[in-house]
């Protein structure tokens, strides 16, 4: 099983019954849409929670652009 699958599908069993609902109906509407519907599921899914990066913080190793 590829990570990504295996961690949306970690994520989709911490899930409650309801989530769980939620989630396969938009799934669906994701996937049985066209393109306009599949930009309105992801922009209200990043816009109404405010993601708009992932910050990995610090990290261990040195910048290889800038050194620090």
């Amino acid at each position: 099983m590829d990570s990504k699958v295996a961690a949306a599908l970690r994520g989709f069993i911490a899930l409650t019954p309801a989530q769980r609902d939620e989630f396969v109906t938009v799934a669906n509407r994701y996937i049985n849409g066209g393109p306009l519907t599949q930009e309105r599921i992801l922009d209200e899914s990043t816009r109404r929670w405010g993601i708009t990066k992932v910050d990995l913080g610090p990290t261990s190793q040195t910048c290889p652009y800038c050194g620090k």
